[in-house]
């Protein structure tokens, strides 16, 4: 797996962008908004799919999302059902390509081996290369040592499928700060063994907590994350069921977080690069 360069950078390929952690409760469906709307704000065309039977992104997103049904054990009953299962998302693909936009790609948890499975049997490294598409993988995981160790086994299960894609890790500081790790617990020897080697072929993110847990409600009411700075006050009141004064700090809390980790994604995403096309 290669290292972001300034290729990816200063390049306008379009981009698959693949969000993944075997192990639920990491932040990828909020890393996945986050993208999306990111590349909404930067007038970005792109496609999203989901290897996931969960409808979250697109109730937020408002739109409909290509769904690749999580079905475990498939693969072992019928390996060719299971590998026609993911047939719309190579022609999504490839639409994609011809349209010159970016795909976001939301791989539920337990579904990344499935995926990486699939790739390696009808090889789409090579179909992307010839496409067009740049690869960036995705890992999210949050303060606890089962999350960040699955995170280690998702990145290797698809820097073997996708050979040239750039790995990305997003330390997700929700349930804590990495820093703050006491050097003797299960969560810092993971971080050690697991997060460390990966560090030198791979862009390191950080996504900070929401202050309060604010993001929680607007999420229940299938908010964007674009949409919530700008919302009027008496509609955040009307969607949270918060009194004014709370509401206010609420929508400022969410609005500071997408400023906060837009610009991390700017450090490895070129869509808001001077002299873009886009």
């Amino acid at each position: 797996m290669k290292h972001l360069t300034n290729t990816l950078m200063s390049g306008t390929a379009p981009l698959i962008v693949i969000i993944a952690n075997e192990k639920g409760g990491q932040g990828k469906s909020l890393t996945g908004l986050a993208i999306a709307d990111y590349a909404h704000l930067c007038q970005i065309p792109i496609g999203v799919a989901q290897i996931d039977n969960q409808a979250r992104l697109s109730k937020a997103l408002g739109r409909k999302v290509l769904t690749i049904d999580a079905v475990p054990g498939n693969a072992r009953r019928d390996p060719a059902a299971e590998a026609r299962s993911f047939t719309p998302l190579y022609g999504f693909l490839q639409k994609g390509a011809k349209a010159n936009a970016s795909i976001l790609v939301d791989v539920g948890a337990n579904q990344a081996q499935r995926l990486a499975h699939w790739s390696g049997l009808v090889d789409l490294e090579e179909d992307l290369a010839a496409w067009g598409f740049k690869t960036v993988i995705v890992v999210p995981f949050v303060a606890e040592a089962e999350g960040i160790r699955q995170a280690g086994k998702t990145a290797e299960l698809l820097g073997k499928a996708f050979t040239n894609a750039h790995l990305v890790l997003i330390e997700n500081a929700r349930d804590g700060s990495f820093e703050a790790l006491h050097p003797a617990s299960d969560t810092a020897l993971a971080y050690r063994e697991v997060i460390e080697p990966l560090k030198s072929s791979a862009s390191v993110l950080t996504m900070p907590a929401v202050e309060a847990g604010s993001w929680r409600l607007f999420e229940a009411g299938n908010s964007r994350l674009i949409h919530v700075a700008g919302m009027p006050i008496g509609k955040v009141m009307a969607l949270t069921g918060l009194p004014h004064p709370e509401a206010k700090i609420s929508r400022g809390d969410v609005a500071a977080w997408a400023g906060t980790f837009f610009a991390e994604l700017d450090r490895v995403l070129p869509w808001n690069q001077e002299g873009d096309d886009a």
